[in-house]
């Protein structure tokens, strides 16, 4: 295997410059693990565990199951004030081992503090160049840009991630990660050459073996391509990118009644509906998020071969970049 060392990898601990992106609530502990055994970064969220002694028990589960590094994302809602909640994750976090915080959502600045008192180390992601600068300056370790192909929330001027990545690499001096489209050897060894210092992937992930969604939806990923996502949420501002299925229609349609709310689209985008989804493997309903990037996913493998085929792969891409660029 080949050897990568960035700015990330020696912030992070890890061996690859590889992160696994949040994925709401398909990033289950098996996956975490496999993800940060075979070299990236494994994760989990709190929007999983809504119960602080589930949480608890399943960090320490992941802990167990590890001695590498491993994150835990907490998405936050803007001007909604999660403050007191997110501080008892944090604790639960710094006090079971766990190495890395990704935030997102808003300004991180009063966690970061609490980040660092327990020796972790923050990461920030953000949809905009502007936003990287402003976390940089918050005292995050890295900052996370993702482009407009990203599952999930890009900014809503939808800016592609070889032009976001390629300004937040410009304007920042902490380690700039780059998500968006990234799903194999190839797309990471571009995020590295735009000067990124590691990658963080999401839907590639979706199909791994490890990885709690129903076979359905993985062999949905496989039949579908980059034409098959489509941006829904726009009525409450807060747009999100998923899979084109009945769901997200049925989304698309009620976004039409003036006046619609958050509460009124509830019984078609809660994770509730998104989780039983992929336990029955019903691939009509919720709403589930993935990249334009599935038009590249052709197959579901252990993470393990996965890590192990984007580093060779960007390896292979880095030594032709090297073999046509003669000084």
């Amino acid at each position: 295997m080949a050897h990568f060392k960035t700015r990330m990898t020696e912030v992070l601990g890890i061996e690859y410059p590889i992160m696994c992106g949040g994925l709401q609530n398909a990033a289950n502990k098996e996956l975490a693990v496999a993800i940060s055994e075979a070299g990236g970064l494994g994760i989990t969220n709190i929007s999983m565990y809504p119960d602080l002694d589930d949480f608890r028990e399943t960090v320490r589960w992941m802990r167990a199951h590890t001695a590498k590094p491993l994150a835990v994302n907490i998405s936050m809602i803007p001007n909604i004030d999660m403050g007191d909640k997110i501080r008892q994750y944090l604790t639960i976090c710094g006090e079971e081992g766990i190495d890395v915080i990704e935030t997102s959502g808003k300004d991180p600045a009063e966690f970061v503090p609490i980040i660092h008192s327990y020796g972790m180390k923050s990461v920030h992601k953000v949809p905009m160049p502007r936003h990287a600068l402003r976390a940089q300056k918050s005292g995050v370790d890295c900052v996370t840009i993702v482009g407009s192909e990203a599952a999930g929330h890009p900014a809503a001027d939808l800016i592609g991630t070889m032009v976001v990545a390629n300004k937040a690499v410009e304007l920042c001096s902490i380690p700039v990660l780059v998500g968006g489209g990234i799903c194999n050897g190839r797309s990471m060894a571009a995020a590295l050459a735009l000067g990124a210092e590691g990658v963080v992937i999401g839907t590639r992930f979706l199909n791994a073996t490890e990885c709690c969604i129903s076979q359905n939806h993985k062999q949905w990923i496989i039949d579908h391509t980059e034409k098959d996502t489509i941006l829904c949420q726009k009525a409450i501002r807060n747009m999100i990118r998923v899979a084109h299925n009945e769901a997200a229609d049925q989304c698309l349609e009620m976004e039409k009644k003036p006046g619609v709310t958050l509460q009124d689209l509830m019984p078609i985008i809660s994770g509730a509906v998104g989780r039983e989804a992929y336990r029955t493997g019903d691939t009509s309903k919720g709403m589930f998020s993935v990249g334009q990037d599935i038009g590249l996913i052709s197959d579901i493998k252990p993470a393990k071969e996965i890590v192990e085929e984007l580093v060779r792969d960007a390896a292979a891409a880095a030594d032709r970049l090297a073999s046509i660029a003669k000084w």
